[in-house]
C-alpha cells in the first residue's frame, strides 16, 4: 500500500503584501477620523481681537485677582467711560457701543444697534462684563507696547429680525475686547459668536 505524500502549501508573498497594504490603509483611516474629530471638538485660536475665547480665563471672579495698571499704563483712579459709535466694514452705521471700567478693574460693555439690512429690520442688544489686566501686554508686527492696557468682557447679544410682519429670534455668545492708550484712546473689537466657526467681527475706536 502506498501513501501519498501531500505538502502543506507555502503561503503567497502576494498575499502578505495585500494584507499589509491594508492594515496601512486601515491605520491611515483611523488617524485621519481622530484627526477630523479632535479638528471639529477644538475652538479656532487666532489673535484675541479675532477670536477672544481664547484669553477668556483672564475674567476672573475674584475682584482681588485682577491685575490693576502700572505705568506707562492709564491711571484708573476715576470710572472711565468710551462711547464708540460701531460702522461695518462698507461704512454702514452698526449702533453704539458702551464700555464703563471702574477703579477697581470691573468692566461692563453693552451695545445696541437698529438698522435695515435687504428686506429684514434687525435689532440686536449685547451685554458682557469682565475686566482690565494689566500683565497682557499689546503687541503687533512691528512692536510691543507696554503703555496700553488690556480688557476683556463676555456675555450674550439677542438678534431679532423683522420681515413684513414676521419676527424670528436669534443670539449667541458676545465679547467685547480692547486697549486703552495713556492718553484714554482705545480701540477694539465687538465679537458676536453664535458658533466659534461662524462670527461676526467689528472693529471700533479711534
Amino acid at each position: 500500500m502506498t501513501q501519498k505524500c501531500t505538502r502543506n502549501p507555502i503561503p503567497s508573498s502576494k498575499h502578505k503584501g495585500n494584507g499589509a497594504i491594508k492594515f496601512i490603509i486601515i491605520v491611515v483611516l483611523v488617524v485621519c477620523v481622530v484627526w477630523v474629530v479632535n479638528s471639529m471638538e477644538k475652538d479656532p485660536s487666532g489673535p484675541v481681537e479675532q477670536c477672544p475665547w481664547v484669553e477668556a480665563d483672564r475674567i476672573v471672579n475674584d475682584i482681588s485677582a485682577i491685575n490693576l495698571p502700572q505705568s506707562p499704563q492709564i491711571s484708573m483712579d476715576k470710572v472711565k467711560g468710551i462711547s464708540q459709535k460701531i460702522t461695518s466694514e462698507d461704512g454702514q452705521d452698526r449702533g453704539r457701543l458702551l464700555v464703563e471700567i471702574d477703579p477697581e478693574g470691573l468692566v461692563g460693555a453693552t451695545w445696541k444697534a437698529t438698522y435695515k439690512e435687504g428686506s429684514y429690520e434687525k435689532q440686536f442688544t449685547a451685554s458682557c462684563a469682565g475686566n482690565i489686566d494689566a500683565e497682557k501686554l499689546y503687541e503687533d508686527e512691528n512692536d510691543v507696547d507696554p503703555s496700553k492696557l488690556f480688557f476683556i468682557t463676555k456675555g450674550n447679544f439677542q438678534l431679532r429680525a423683522f420681515q413684513q410682519g414676521n419676527a424670528r429670534a436669534g443670539g449667541g455668545d458676545a465679547y467685547i475686547v480692547g486697549w486703552i492708550s495713556p492718553d484714554g484712546t482705545a480701540t477694539g473689537t465687538l465679537v458676536l459668536a453664535p458658533d466659534k466657526k461662524k462670527t461676526k467681527i467689528y472693529k471700533w475706536g479711534n
